[in-house]
């Protein structure tokens, strides 16, 4: 990253929502050529969200980063200021990793030309997911 900052992004592997994950897709090889570790969870499928920054600071809870989520569903986060529970969320978040398996983006890149469509396509109905 461009700030030193290691960056994981650990998404589910399985999709619960088709249109929503082509479209989730669409934004992989921007994140990886921006250097961010895009991992792919493989045991079952995981709903989780959850942030840690460096040891100190943790965010968990049920909301996604969207308009709808602020707006319409009154989701929630909560924000952990506690180096003790803050790395409870971030031994969490190791066990997500070791149960993932990393996208490089060479092989990314190869996907056929049809899926690459299928996703861009899909991303124009990202605001609206």
């Amino acid at each position: 990253m461009l700030r030193g900052a290691d960056v994981h992004l650990v998404v589910s592997e399985t999709e619960d929502q088709v249109l929503v994950s082509w479209a989730q897709r669409s934004y992989y090889e921007e994140l990886l050529e921006a250097g961010v570790e895009v991992q792919l969870y493989q045991a079952s499928f995981l709903h989780a969200k959850s942030l840690t920054i460096d040891d100190h600071i943790g965010l968990v809870g049920t909301s996604n980063m969207d308009i709808r989520s602020f707006a319409l569903n009154a989701e929630h986060i909560l924000v952990i200021h506690d180096p003790g529970m803050t790395g409870r969320l971030k031994t969490e978040q190791q066990r997500y990793i070791a149960n993932c398996r990393s996208l490089d983006l060479q092989q990314w890149r190869q996907r056929p030309f049809w899926i690459k469509l299928g996703e861009h396509l899909a991303r124009l109905t990202s605001p609206l997911l």
